[in-house]
């Protein structure tokens, strides 16, 4: 018998960095991480995705926390399927980490809550650098932001979008979020271009408020040029990976071009 889970991909424009966790704006898209657990006869466990098998460090990660909390299952096959490039900031470990979260808590009749599944989640992306916040964001789907780590996220009223999404290569999430210097410019950007979407919450000012966050922060350095020439861009958090409302002009061919849209649908079994 398989469990099948789906998380969707979660893109973050704006954020600051809390202690084990993150504030901060974004939207779900309909592309999504779908994995696949069923129990094995024989032979070892295997972790794939997209049918390579994977070392998937934040999936062990969180059969490490299953097998902590008293549950033992026997040999697994876990399948993590998605068409979305992985490192490049659409929170694909965030998906993957749920969507395994979610099928194991099924399979193995542990009888956790979602909000349970959901932070074994979370603790295991926390635990591995991939991220601070997104699983929760992906669990809820729609469009959210949260001003800071004390309150409750509140819903931007996003009418499903077309987006282009522009992927050019990977940033190690660890390497801004545990540094010193990059938490201090991003704390600085993102509390301002939060405090400016909460006083205007439609997606023109979400869009303005990201491109000045990634800007004021110094993240978007490395794409200084192609922000200028597309005035509708900004940058997925955190990636080299560019999204817009209208087709992208590039001087640069990316690793990847992806069309997409906002999603209103968060992670669940299916």
């Amino acid at each position: 018998m398989a469990i099948s889970a789906m998380c969707p991909g979660y893109l973050t424009g704006i954020f600051w960095i809390g202690e084990g966790d993150a504030a901060g704006a974004g939207f779900a898209i309909d592309k999504l991480m779908r994995t696949d657990v069923s129990e094995k006869k024989g032979g070892r466990a295997t972790i794939m995705i997209n049918n390579v098998e994977n070392a998937a460090p934040v999936s062990k990660s969180v059969l490490r926390k299953y097998f902590g909390l008293g549950c033992k299952p026997g040999l697994l096959e876990i399948k993590h399927s998605t068409e979305v490039p992985i490192g490049f900031g659409l929170g694909m470990s965030a998906a993957g980490a749920l969507s395994l979260s979610l099928s194991l808590n099924e399979l193995l009749g542990a009888g956790f809550s979602r909000k349970e599944c959901v932070k074994i989640a979370h603790d295991a992306e926390v635990e591995c650098g991939t991220g601070l916040s997104g699983v929760d964001a992906a669990a809820v789907g729609g469009a959210l932001a949260r001003r800071s780590l004390n309150e409750q996220p509140f819903a931007l009223p996003f009418d499903e979008r077309e987006l282009e999404i522009a992927f050019f290569t990977p940033i190690k999430t660890a390497d801004v979020t545990k540094s010193a210097e990059w938490k201090k410019k991003v704390n600085d950007a993102g509390k301002k271009a939060l405090d400016a979407l909460d006083r205007e919450r439609t997606w023109d000012m979400f869009l303005s408020a990201a491109r000045q966050f990634s800007q004021q922060s110094g993240l978007a350095g490395w794409c200084a040029p192609e922000m200028a020439a597309n005035p509708r861009a900004s940058m997925a958090m955190l990636g080299h990976t560019l999204f817009s409302d209208s087709p992208l002009a590039l001087a640069h061919k990316p690793f990847m071009l992806l069309k997409a849209k906002v999603a209103q649908e968060g992670a669940k079994l299916l």
